[in-house]
C-alpha cells in the first residue's frame, strides 16, 4: 500500500479532521505489521481510535484491541493530552509502537475452602483434561489441597499443626508447603490423580485422597512466611518471621540433620492427634535482616542468587553458594512481597505503603527506585509476573483486589475484585498468574478465585 492510499483510507474513516498530527506506526509483531508510512490523524484520538486506524489498515474481519507506546510509555490519554503533558508541538511526528492488548480478566470460577486461603500456585498441566490437577492452595485450616479444572479437590495434604502460609509445586509429582508451625514439608502427589478419567469416579464416590506422610524440614524459630523453589538446582528458599532466610535442598537424603523438633497432625477421619516426626535441617540459615522476612525469590536467570524482602524496609541479595550477603538496599517502607521481571532486570516489591516499587539490582544500592506503581489502598502482600508479557505483573492486596500492571503505564491496567457476595473487600493474600489457567488468587473470603481474559473485546478508553 502506498502512503497516499493509506492516508486516504484512514481519512475516509475519520470524520474529525480538525487538529491533526502526523504519526508513524510500527510493531514487533510481524502478523500485525502495517506500512511504516506517515499518517495524519486527529489529535483527539485515544487508544480506541488508534486501534480503529490499525484495524482499518489491516482490513481485519473482527476488531482487535491494541495498546500504543510512545518512547516506551503506554499511551493512556488522547494524543492532544500527551503532547501537552510532554511539552511537544503538533508539528512534530509521533512514532507510535503498537502491541496487541492483554484482554480484561473476567471472572471464571471460585473454589470454596473451610478457612482463609493464604497461598496459591499453578503448575503447567500436561494436558487440558478437566481432571488434570494444576492448581495448588494453602489454607489457614492447615491443609494443602490440589484442585482439578472442574473445581474438585483431588488431594488433601494434612500434617501441619498451624495455618499454611505458602505452597509451591516442586514438579508434577511433588508439592512443598510452609506453615506457622515453623516447618516446611514436601508431599508426594498420589500417582492416580494425574488427570486420568478414572479419577473423576474416585472424586464422585469417595472424595479427595488424604495424604499424611511428608518429608519434614525444620530450622526456623517462628512462622515460615514464604517459599521459593528452583528445580534446576534442587534448592528451596524460605522467609522466616524470625528474620532468617533459609536455604534447603529438595533431596531429603542429602539434607543435614535438624536441630529443631516439630510435631505433625495426623488425620484419621475427623480425629486428629499430634506426634513428633523426624526432620531434616537447612543447608544454611542466612541472618542479616533485623525484622521478619516476608518474601524470597531465586534470580530467574541464576539459581545461585537469591533475593529477600523484610519488614526492616530492605531488599537483600544473597550468594547462595557461599551464603554471603552481597547487597542491601533500603527503602522507605516495610516490604511484604517480591517478584522479578528478568527481561527488564527489575525487582518488584510490594509494601505496606500500598505501592509496588521497581528496583534495578545492578544499580548502586543507594540509587532511587526506577518507578513506583500506585493504585492499591492497602498492603501489597503478593506479586506474580505475567507469563505472557515481560512488562506485566499482578499484585494482591489487603484492599480486596488484584491489580494487573504494565510497568510502561502510570496506572494499573485492570482491577480484579472478589466475586464473593458475602465478603466486603475481603483481603487477598496470594496471587499466581498462569498462562494455562489464568490469574488465580486466594483470600479472606475463603475462596480461590480464577480470572481470565476471554474473547476479543474492544474496550473504550
Amino acid at each position: 500500500m502506498l502512503a497516499e492510499d493509506a492516508q486516504d483510507g484512514v481519512s475516509s474513516e475519520l470524520s474529525d479532521q480538525t487538529g491533526q498530527i502526523m504519526i508513524t506506526l510500527t510493531t514487533l509483531d510481524k502478523a500485525f505489521a502495517v506500512p511504516e508510512v506517515p499518517l495524519y490523524v486527529p489529535l483527539s484520538l485515544k487508544r480506541y481510535g488508534l486501534s480503529e486506524v490499525v484495524n482499518h489498515l489491516l482490513a481485519t474481519e473482527r476488531p482487535i484491541p491494541f495498546d500504543f507506546l510512545i518512547n516506551s510509555e503506554i499511551l493512556r490519554t488522547s494524543l492532544q493530552e500527551y503532547i501537552i503533558q510532554k511539552g511537544l508541538s503538533s508539528e512534530q511526528t509521533l512514532a507510535l509502537e503498537y502491541t496487541r492488548s492483554i484482554l480484561p480478566p473476567t471472572f471464571l470460577a471460585s473454589y470454596s475452602h473451610p478457612d482463609w486461603v493464604s497461598s496459591v500456585d499453578v503448575i503447567v498441566a500436561p494436558s487440558s483434561n478437566a481432571n488434570a490437577t494444576p492448581i495448588l492452595s494453602g489454607c489457614y485450616d492447615g491443609i494443602v489441597r490440589t484442585w482439578n479444572l472442574s473445581g474438585s479437590v483431588v488431594s488433601e495434604f494434612g500434617g501441619h499443626t498451624g495455618p499454611v502460609k505458602s505452597v509451591r509445586w516442586l514438579d508434577e509429582n511433588k508439592v512443598v508447603s510452609a506453615s506457622m508451625d515453623r516447618s516446611i514439608r514436601i508431599w508426594k502427589v498420589p500417582v492416580d490423580n494425574q488427570g486420568d478419567e478414572d479419577m473423576a469416579n474416585v472424586l464422585d464416590n469417595n472424595g479427595p485422597q488424604t495424604v499424611v506422610s511428608a518429608r519434614t524440614f525444620t530450622g526456623h524459630k517462628s512462622t515460615v512466611e514464604d517459599l521459593a523453589v528452583n528445580a534446576a538446582t534442587s534448592r528451596m528458599l524460605s522467609a522466616g518471621a524470625d528474620g532468617a532466610v533459609g536455604l534447603w535442598t529438595t533431596n531429603y537424603k542429602e539434607a543435614p540433620p535438624a536441630t529443631v523438633a516439630v510435631s505433625t497432625r495426623e488425620l484419621s477421619g475427623k480425629r486428629r492427634r499430634k506426634t513428633v516426626v523426624p526432620s531434616r535441617g537447612p543447608i544454611s540459615m542466612m541472618d542479616s535482616h533485623t525484622g521478619p522476612v516476608t518474601g524470597v525469590i531465586f534470580d530467574p536467570k541464576d539459581g545461585t542468587v537469591g533475593y529477600s524482602v523484610s519488614l526492616d524496609h530492605t531488599i537483600k541479595t544473597w550468594d547462595l553458594v557461599t551464603g554471603v550477603l552481597v547487597d542491601t538496599r533500603t527503602t522507605s517502607f516495610p516490604l511484604l512481597s517480591i517478584t522479578a521481571l528478568p527481561e527488564l532486570s527489575l525487582l518488584c516489591s510490594g509494601s505496606s505503603a500500598r505501592h509496588v516499587t521497581l528496583h534495578d539490582p545492578r544499580a548502586a544500592a543507594d540509587a532511587t527506585t526506577s518507578r513506583t506503581l500506585v493504585g492499591h489502598t492497602s498492603f501489597v502482600v503478593s506479586l506474580s509476573r505475567s507469563p505472557e508479557s515481560e512488562y506485566m505483573l499482578s499484585s494482591a492486596s489487603h484492599d480486596g483486589t488484584v491489580r494487573v500492571w504494565d510497568v510502561r503505564a502510570q496506572k494499573s491496567m485492570y482491577v480484579i475484585s472478589r466475586d464473593s457476595k458475602t465478603a466486603d473487600k475481603a483481603k487477598v493474600f496470594g496471587v499466581h498468574w498462569s498462562e494455562t489457567v489464568g490469574i488465580v488468587s486466594g483470600g479472606e473470603d475463603k475462596r480461590l478465585q480464577i480470572n481470565r481474559g476471554t474473547g476479543l473485546e474492544v474496550i473504550n478508553q
